[in-house]
């Protein structure tokens, strides 16, 4: 009886302590922290809260839009008191367009001379090339040789750079179009960088000709000020909700991209605007290469904001990082259900970003796009038609084509070998769950923490160890290495726990079966037996047996065995009693 009340009362602790771990976030814990952000907008309510406070809140949850407007300069900029390019593209995503607004926005661009342009003309064959290049109304000609190189410069605008393989065009000639011709097949293109980076990007559009044709080439490189200055932040913003809204911002490409080199942009984590904006591989791996412990992302000096920014632009994607960020961001979620002691802002961005609910606008039934066959996914990874009337969570598009697998090679990628491990993060590919995305070394060349008395840690260091950079783990795991003599963790208790909990869940299913096993090995008492006269009892002896000899140890007191008593007539008398008494009952 007191098995079975111990048993209970294990099982009772089980179902308290691991049922709610392991039941479903979408669930569970994700309606909690809607309850919570409702809760929290409901108390300060929405005239109260920060402009970013409210922009967030219409997304997540469809709150404060009256008081969103409010703030704005009839409707054409946010904040009203000092119109800002992150702020007006943030509340026009919120608001779901704005004519107004976005012709300000558009208005705020401006040419940037903050890069370095080159033009690129190359023969395709390996013999020697006289082309022409016209601008202004004047031609220049010029000679490209059997090694590639030009004999000369091209008028003022264009100038020989690059061990003469390229011509740099000037900063007074951005805007000017170029003509280019050849008397042998060629192809043009423009490529860029910036002044302080050995970086080259090449443009997307590269136009060839054949013998005698003609390409064009012009450079259109714009941004979006502040106060008349290029704002990179403002530009990632502003460049991603036009994109989404349908307006061309091509021209902005060049200098995000360019820009997203540089240290003080780092902090924006334009990755994840980029990705969105091209759908280029690199700009997914290397955001997926940034992310810290397998867990969550951290440049700005905020992990739950910045977690949700790299989540948005992985909506689309099955990736282990994005399910581990997840996972994460559960895992440190705070006991009323919001984010970050309480943060509106992060909360907000949390669920719009990661688990988005769809708002109605009180109109008809939304179409969703998942459910109804289709695939959602940015405009850039669209290779079909766009579908305009289907929902699709944060600025994905609903496209009526899925987006094409790329191999490991195609991601720029490679596989490492079985006695190899990748330097950096993986990604999964059409031919690998495991793609490498830097370089495959040796195993104890990669994760040497430990060799160097180091401990690694998942998501953090214990007390008494701090973080390095020095050494690596395996699995993506942080590499902490002891400040003071560490001290002994405490979770060893709760996995002692767990076990224990895991072994009565296993004993309850099984009961039956282990009853049966415990009764086969439980040593059975044998009922004392009754001696015949004169003989002691017998048992009989099992086959090639040696029979060892029985070893008496001596007692300081030794009785004499009373001999067994012979039963009593009155015993036999009773037992023939109650012997009719059963056969009476028959």
């Amino acid at each position: 009886m007191k098995k079975e009340v111990l048993l209970f009362a294990v099982l009772v602790i089980s179902m308290t302590l691991v049922f709610p771990m392991v039941m479903s976030a979408n669930d569970t814990q994700v309606n909690k922290a809607y309850d919570c952000l409702e809760k929290k907008i409901e108390d300060r309510t929405c005239s109260s809260l920060g402009m970013r406070e409210k922009i967030f809140s219409l997304l997540a949850v469809g709150e404060c839009e009256s008081e969103l407007r409010d703030a704005s300069k009839d409707n054409e900029c946010w904040p009203k008191e000092n119109c800002d390019v992150k702020t007006t593209a943030q509340a026009v995503l919120a608001l779901g367009g704005s004519d107004k607004a976005e012709t300000w926005l558009l208005s705020q661009k401006k040419n940037t001379d903050e890069l370095i342009w080159y033009l690129q003309t190359e023969i395709t064959s390996e013999e020697e090339s006289t082309c022409t290049i016209s601008y202004d109304g004047t031609d220049y000609p010029i000679n490209i040789g059997e090694d590639k190189k030009i004999s000369s410069n091209a008028g003022s605008c264009l100038t020989l750079a690059v061990e003469d393989y390229w011509l740099e065009v000037s900063p007074s000639c951005y805007g000017k179009e170029f003509k280019i011709s050849c008397d042998k097949s060629f192809f043009t293109n423009l490529l860029f960088r910036i002044e302080d980076s050995s970086t080259i990007h090449v443009l997307d559009k590269v136009s060839s000709a054949s013998e005698g044709g003609t390409t064009l080439e012009n450079i259109n490189s714009s941004c979006f000020a502040k106060a008349g200055s290029c704002t990179y932040e403002g530009t990632l913003w502003a460049a991603l909700v036009l994109d989404y809204l349908g307006k061309d911002v091509s021209s902005c490409m060049p200098y995000l991209i360019a820009m997203a080199d540089k240290d003080e942009n780092e902090k924006y984590l334009p990755e994840s605007f980029l990705y969105l904006l091209t759908d280029y591989s690199d700009f997914r791996n290397s955001l997926l290469s940034k992310q810290i412990a397998d867990a969550y992302w951290e440049v700005s000096g905020n992990r739950y904001y910045d977690t949700a920014l790299a989540l948005y632009s992985l909506a689309s994607e099955e990736l282990s990082e994005k399910t581990d960020a997840e996972n994460w961001l559960l895992e440190v979620q705070d006991k009323d259900g919001c984010w970050n002691s309480g943060s509106i802002l992060d909360t907000a961005f949390i669920l719009y970003s990661v688990w988005q609910r769809t708002i109605g606008d009180g109109g008809g039934e939304v179409l969703d796009c998942i459910s109804s066959g289709y695939y959602c996914m940015s405009e850039a990874s669209c290779e079909g038609v766009i579908l305009e009337d289907y929902y699709c969570s944060g600025i994905l598009k609903c496209c009526d084509t899925p987006k094409t697998s790329k191999t490991c090679e195609d991601l720029g990628g490679k596989i490492c070998g079985s006695d190899e491990a990748c330097t950096s993060s993986t990604v999964s590919a059409s031919d690998t769950d495991e793609c490498c995305l830097d370089d495959c070394k040796k195993i104890s060349e990669v994760y040497d923490c430990e060799l160097y008395d180091g401990v690694c840690e998942i998501y953090e260091c214990g007390e008494g160890y701090e973080q390095t950079s020095l050494y690596a783990c395996e699995y993506g795991d942080i590499c902490c290495i002891p400040t003071t003599e560490p001290e002994p963790k405490g979770r060893l208790w709760i996995w002692i726990l767990l076990i224990l909990i895991v072994l009565v869940i296993l004993a309850i299913i099984f009961r039956n079966k282990l009853k049966m096993f415990w009764f086969r090995i439980k040593p059975k008492k044998s009922k004392p037996s009754r001696p015949g006269p004169g003989f002691p009892p017998m048992r009989p002896m099992p086959p090639h047996r040696r029979i060892m000899p029985r070893r008496i140890l001596p007692s300081a007191h030794t009785h004499p065995r009373p001999a067994p008593r012979k039963p009593t007539r009155t015993h036999r008398e009773l037992d023939e009693v109650l012997k009719k008494l059963k056969e009476m009952g028959k």
